[in-house]
């Protein structure tokens, strides 16, 4: 039975979807850097909501909006593409696929409009690893069209070297596993069922070769699959009911201080513009 109970909470800083034409005609009186996350709506086990990512996302954005600020640095922060590239996600009930030309096309049409409006400099932020390829090509497809700046971020690998520090197990933890559903904690913690989490970590290789990881964490070795059941049966990897709020803060603390550095220094203080 449908209700209207409270879902989850919002914090600023506002996103485009918060503001009005106004806002936005005065923060391009201070700023030309704009952030533009893109999540999905896919599988997260059992225990998080399937528009994870993108609500992760939007909290990357909201965050490096703050630490931006701490350094001097005015920026806006674009609303999170809800959908990504995904297909393997497709056997788990509710997740939406776009393909990689999709979704390439949709950062092409929503950077060229920021490019109109004065963002002459775009940091695409993802929020789903399955999109970073798409995200570099679009990237370098706007800078060429707009002749405009843009950086695409993919925080996993800084986050990777440092999830030793952070997380529990011991275990290679994965796809909505402590990690992630610790993200989920603080980022809308009424919709996560520890309950319903299930541990799952898959057989490793059987001979370990250096560098045998997914480009997006920092490896080498790319893999096409046609199903993420073939990984895991409950769609996580790892054990979700690790997880802590705590270490959430934590992990986005690491990550939106690492964007926050990367995008000061390619970007800089935005010039006077009045």
């Amino acid at each position: 039975m449908y209700g209207r109970e409270l879902l989850y909470e919002v914090y600023g800083p506002k996103t485009l979807l918060e503001m009005s034409w106004l806002e936005v005609e005065e923060a391009l009186q201070v700023t030309d850097i704009a952030l533009l996350p893109l999540g999905s709506t896919e599988n997260h086990g059992p225990h998080l909501p399937l528009g994870s990512d993108t609500f992760q996302g939007t909290d990357f954005a909201r965050r490096v909006l703050v630490k931006l600020e701490e350094r001097g640095i005015r920026a806006v922060a674009a609303p999170c593409m809800p959908f990504g590239v995904n297909y393997h996600m497709l056997p788990f009930p509710g997740s939406l696929h776009v393909s990689a030309d999709t979704l390439r096309r949709v950062i092409l049409d929503v950077g060229a409009s920021l490019v109109h409006h004065g963002f002459r400099k775009l940091a695409l932020i993802m929020g789903h690893g399955g999109n970073f390829a798409t995200m570099q090509v679009a990237a370098q497809e706007l800078a060429e069209r707009h002749g405009c700046r843009v950086l695409a971020l993919n925080w996993l690998p800084y986050l990777t070297a440092h999830y030793h520090e952070i997380l529990t197990s011991g275990q290679k933890e994965g796809h909505a596993g402590e990690g992630e559903t610790a993200r989920m904690l603080v980022s809308t913690p009424r919709l996560v069922r520890l309950d319903r989490a299930r541990a799952h970590y898959p057989a490793p290789p059987s001979r370990p070769i250096e560098a045998d990881q997914h480009p997006v964490y920092g490896g080498g070795v790319f893999r096409a699959l046609l199903s993420y059941k073939e990984v895991t049966p409950y769609g996580n990897v790892g054990d979700p009911a690790r997880a802590t709020r705590e270490a959430g803060e934590r992990i986005y603390e690491l990550c939106c201080e690492w964007m926050a550095d990367v995008i000061a220094r390619e970007f800089g203080p935005a010039p006077s513009l009045t």
